[in-house]
């Protein structure tokens, strides 16, 4: 039997996740631009104000953990709706208070909030949606694009008419108390079958999967890609002020830029490999070369406004396709293992996340902020070894099942095989 709700109901739950997600991209993107501000508000300097990100990072793996603990006793609505009050409680204590303590606690929390709506939204996207999933998914990644799109605007209105970032963080709580609402009276699937789900986790946590070099080499390309948008995102509105002398306000449009172009190049990338103008690696490794050139791009020229503001959309555009690129590839080429995979490259993600915010703010006092955002660009380039490792160990692979197939079809005698 279908436990799937009705047609209608289906399609305002679509757009409530929407929104959702255009609030999470919101808050999630609003500390980067406004970094310089809470380092100032809580008294810290530039670079152990950058430990924000690391908090936030952190409460985010440990968010999808518990989430996922919770799924065995609460439905999917109920923790995206925990994780959406987490998100809008915790954005207005971040520019609000004075403690740099508590600032990092608001950060950690806001961060589970995050893993909470990731695994529920993801869980209700697959109950709901198996005839659409793709296209689904896609449409709701390039939301939280819009969503960290607006938020650097906000930002510059914010800061303009009130002198005050604290606006900006309300808008986004505003939105998600929305979503919570909308949430309350809808009706949701729960997954089917504990056993099986059971079942199947067991299977994924198989030891031989977590020896297989090639998911390790794709664990390596999501720790370098995270360190790539994360490094970049979080930092370059901070590097174009310092470097062009700006305010804030005036420097925001750079993670606009960064945004849109990622908005931009996800909905464009399906349509590039429908129509077959690229293959996916093709498209990947394009990508790849075309992302670290134009972060070393910004880095040479932070201080002028048309060229960085430019090369920040260009490494937007390229960085757009490879997270949902290498993630198509991960679940096909793990498509028995998906629970273990999505495992390890939500934990190499958020290691990434938690080193690389941090580690770029403690250079800046000793090379510069400058040197600091080459550091992106080099990673970006980076990726195309695990990348180009894992497709010839898989080449390989495939290469001896076909061999091993052959010879079952040819051998006269019959093939033993062993459970």
């Amino acid at each position: 039997m279908d436990h799937r709700p009705a047609l209608s109901n289906r399609h305002l739950l679509f757009y409530t996740l929407y929104l959702a997600y255009i609030a999470a991209g919101a808050l999630s993107i609003l500390p980067g631009p406004t970094l310089p501000l809470l380092a100032q508000h809580t008294g810290v300097p530039l670079d152990k104000a950058g430990w924000m990100f690391t908090a936030l990072s952190a409460g985010f793996a440990i968010g999808v953990m518990i989430a996922g603990l919770f799924t065995k006793r609460l439905s999917p609505k109920s923790i995206l709706m925990l994780g959406l009050v987490l998100m809008a409680a915790n954005s207005i204590i971040t520019p609000w208070t004075h403690l740099f303590s508590l600032l990092l606690a608001s950060q950690f929390l806001m961060g589970i909030g995050f893993g909470f709506l990731d695994v529920s939204i993801n869980i209700l996207v697959s109950l709901l949606f198996r005839e659409t999933l793709s296209q689904t998914l896609i449409g709701l990644h390039s939301s939280f694009g819009l969503g960290a799109l607006v938020a650097p605007l906000l930002l510059s209105l914010a800061l303009t008419v009130a002198h005050d970032p604290i606006w900006a963080y309300l808008t986004g709580s505003l939105i998600a108390l929305i979503c919570t609402a909308l949430l309350f009276r809808q009706r949701t699937p729960r997954p089917a079958t504990v056993t099986s789900t059971g079942q199947l986790a067991q299977q994924a946590l198989s030891p031989r999967i977590f020896g297989q070099l090639l998911l390790w080499l794709m664990a390596l390309e999501f720790f370098f890609y995270i360190a790539v948008e994360v490094g970049f995102s979080d930092w370059i509105v901070t590097a174009v002020s310092q470097s062009a002398a700006i305010s804030l306000a005036l420097a925001a449009p750079a993670a606009t830029a960064f945004w849109l172009g990622l908005t931009v190049s996800r909905l464009l990338s399906s349509q590039i490999i429908k129509r077959a103008i690229l293959n996916e690696r093709q498209l990947l490794y394009l990508c790849i070369f075309g992302g670290g050139l134009s972060v070393l791009l910004a880095a040479l020229f932070p201080g002028q406004l048309v060229i960085v503001f430019s090369a920040s959309a260009c490494v937007g555009f390229f960085l757009g396709p490879l997270f949902p690129g290498l993630l198509a590839i991960a679940s096909r080429w793990f498509a028995h293992a998906l629970g273990t995979i999505s495992g390890v490259l939500l934990i190499s993600s958020g290691i990434s996340g938690m080193i690389f915010p941090v580690f770029m703010g403690i250079l800046i006092p000793s090379i510069g902020i400058q040197w600091v955002m080459a550091i992106p660009a080099v990673v970006c380039l980076l990726i195309a070894v695990p990348f180009t490792l894992a497709n010839r160990k898989q080449r390989r692979t495939l290469q001896l099942q076909q061999e091993e197939h052959t010879i079952e079809g040819t051998s006269p005698l019959p093939i033993i095989r062993h459970p």
